[in-house]
């Protein structure tokens, strides 16, 4: 990843505390976090004991989960405010570990974890061969994988990346040529990044398959059928729909998920 990528990522996460707030609120990003921690839960409950690395962890709270202390948690993030949101939500537990470091160069020994965990993260890699060579490197032979995606082909993401995005940008420009441009402001971010990419299905499970990750499993989560900006415009609706339509996670309507996710078992020999 180079280097400007590496900045744009820790401009958009500095705002570590708000992001983190976004977890306990009632809007509709804050049921696709929640529900996205449920169900890559459910995806790891086979996994009793060992080591988890969770990459990109933003605040960690996935760590919750794991706070009986039979799992070590290790989480990794580019950006220096959200290592510290972790430190301050989790403390000197030593049962959880927090690094300052980017997936293309993983601080860790080789086979070293039983799981391995990327939400929301794989969006953003611009070299996923080198990202993908770091995780089956630290991963255990049978350890586990889970990654999410954006689902590129939902109404919601369609509408929000042809539509939504592009005009709010249209608005942000013209806005700014006639708006005198504020001093020593945090970039408002919410539009879509300067990179980003999404896989369907076939296509990222051809890339897991290539470096060696087989699929165990799939479903899809977030069916938030309000589009931007009327999600937020109606929030208790949309989280409302969104929640009961979960049912259809693995059913014959799940691409109406915002997002999927995928369970994936390491088979590189010892």
């Amino acid at each position: 990843m180079v280097n400007s990528q590496h900045d744009k990522l820790k401009e958009e996460f500095s705002r570590a505390k708000a992001y983190a707030a976004e977890y306990q609120g009632t809007t509709p990003m804050s049921h696709l976090f929640n529900t996205r921690l449920v169900r890559v839960t459910e995806l790891l409950s086979e996994l009793k004991t060992g080591k988890v690395l969770d990459i990109g962890c933003g605040p960690a709270f996935i760590g919750d989960k794991f706070r009986d202390g039979k799992i070590e948690y290790y989480g990794l993030d580019l950006s220096q405010h959200m290592i510290e949101e972790c430190v301050n939500h989790f403390g000197v537990d030593p049962q959880f570990h927090f690094v300052l470091g980017s997936i293309e160069s993983l601080p860790f020994p080789d086979n070293h974890f039983d799981a391995v965990l990327c939400l929301g993260a794989l969006e953003y890699i611009r070299d996923e061969q080198a990202a993908f060579d770091e995780i089956t490197r630290v991963l255990k032979p049978q350890g586990l994988f889970v990654v999410t995606m954006q689902n590129g082909y939902s109404p919601y993401r369609l509408w929000q990346r042809f539509v939504y995005w592009k005009a709010k940008n249209l608005f942000q420009k013209i806005n700014n040529i006639f708006s005198r441009p504020k001093v020593n402001t945090v970039p408002k971010t919410g539009g879509e990044p300067r990179y980003f990419k999404l896989h369907p299905y076939r296509e990222l499970q051809k890339l897991l398959v290539n470096n060696n990750l087989r699929v165990k499993d799939l479903l899809y989560y977030d069916f938030n059928l309000f589009i931007p900006p009327l999600d937020n415009l109606f929030c208790r609706m949309s989280v409302f729909v969104s929640r009961n339509l979960e049912v259809l996670a693995r059913g014959k309507l799940k691409f109406l998920g915002t997002g999927y996710i995928l369970k994936c078992l390491n088979i590189k020999e010892q």
